[in-house]
């Protein structure tokens, strides 16, 4: 288990290259819907993190944040994407 500092230096999405902490950060400070909070974070249309911040958003707006959760869909996340570059 990582421990909350690591997982919140870890990097939420290439794209944006925003870590947890900044995506929280961001989402604290924004009355925008998901959607458009998620351009905040990632710079772009892809949905490639779409999973881990909507997760993120959402534990945001209840105010408690499940650090171990946050870091399996992180891992997810990057376990996809090598998957994906070595069928390429």
């Amino acid at each position: 288990m990582k421990s909350k500092e690591k997982i919140l230096a870890m990097q939420i999405c290439e794209c944006g290259e925003k870590s947890v902490a900044e995506a929280i950060e961001i989402f604290q400070n924004t009355s925008l819907p998901f959607k458009k909070a998620k351009k905040l974070v990632t710079e772009c249309n892809k949905s490639c993190c779409r999973a881990a911040l909507l997760k993120l958003f959402d534990m945001n707006q209840f105010g408690s944040f499940d650090f171990d959760e946050i870091d399996h869909l992180v891992e997810q996340r990057l376990e996809r994407m090598k998957r994906l570059a070595e069928g390429a």
